[in-house]
């Protein structure tokens, strides 16, 4: 093995590949890069670490100016110094914004439980359709399947810009304008990404669990509840996590079709004029960074799981 690993070691060293040793002296084959793919990964490092630092750029931003008092932060501004540390530092901003600011008579924990039950239930509703429709499209062969499965995919591809005014319409004649039914009826489809990566996923999982199943006495919903359900968690989970992001960030949506129910996002957007025109800018600031930090809590602690379930658009199977 050793003669083996010395002639590998010695070809590959004549091709200008460098070899990586093993603690025990073994050389690492898996791990050899010529002189241009270490040029090639420096710079893409380099081009990484410049992406990375630009998305901290605004965040440390917004950490330090949320920390200044009203006064000083536009003094910094008038100034030139943007970066400039808080003098003194504060943390009244958060409180206030925490305890007094509200919209339309809810306050900050008001829209932070709005945002909560809209994400749920958006949640619940779009993955029960989507891994309804995606499982049997998948597993059944009827007719009809393709022309269903044709619709779904060409309604991803028209383009709604512009349907707001016929989108309020509808809303306002079915009877469900400020009402929970609005995220119900909107969020119960089977169109967009969740069905699309359900359904390459139900497609890769092997018949022989369903068979089993009959064997045993079982019939379609045991299969699909008891075998592709849990089969299927993470990609449910991760579609979960990456779809309460997106739900949790919404503005437009609860706005204009649930002003009673006015989330973080919505109002935020809302209170974001009054309070920059007033000068109350550290207290918008403060606002935001409490309003970021489920999503961000929630990202670090399963960033692990949507990198390790999703790959290139798909789940890896």
């Amino acid at each position: 093995m050793q003669k083996e690993y010395a002639s590998i070691n010695k070809q590959l060293k004549k091709k200008g590949f460098r070899i990586h040793k093993k603690k025990d002296g073994d050389a690492h084959i898996l791990k050899v890069r010529n002189k241009a793919e270490r040029i090639v990964f420096f710079v893409v490092f380099i081009f990484f670490v410049l992406y990375a630092v630009s998305l901290i750029y605004p965040f440390l931003w917004l950490i330090i100016a949320s920390l200044k008092t009203p006064t000083g932060y536009m003094l910094d501004m008038t100034m030139g110094r943007p970066f400039a540390f808080p003098k003194p530092w504060t943390f009244d901003n958060y409180i206030y914004a925490f305890n007094k600011m509200e919209y339309r008579g809810t306050n900050f924990f008001g829209m932070f439980f709005n945002s909560l039950w809209q994400c749920a239930l958006s949640l619940f509703c779009g993955l029960a359709a989507s891994g309804s429709v995606a499982y049997v499209l998948s597993r059944f062969r009827f007719r009809g399947r393709n022309l269903v499965y044709g619709v779904i995919i060409f309604t991803m591809t028209v383009p709604i810009i512009g349907n707001t005014g016929g989108m309020y319409k509808l809303v306002t004649d079915l009877g469900i304008y400020n009402t929970p039914f609005y995220i119900i009826c909107t969020s119960f489809n089977c169109i967009g990404l969740s069905f699309m990566i359900l359904y390459g996923f139900f497609s890769n999982i092997s018949q022989s669990y369903a068979e089993a199943v009959y064997i045993d006495g079982g019939g379609e919903w045991t299969v699909f509840l008891k075998i592709m359900i849990p089969q299927a968690a993470p990609a449910f989970l991760t579609l979960a996590i990456v779809n309460f992001i997106g739900c949790w960030n919404e503005y437009t949506g609860p706005l204009l079709y649930l002003p009673s129910f006015p989330t973080i996002a919505s109002g935020m957007y809302s209170i974001k004029a009054s309070l920059l025109r007033t000068g109350q800018d550290p207290i918008y600031y403060s606002a935001i960074v409490l309003s970021i930090i489920p999503v961000l809590v929630l990202f670090c602690c399963f960033s692990d799981v949507i990198m390790k379930n999703m790959s290139v658009g798909g789940l890896k199977g």
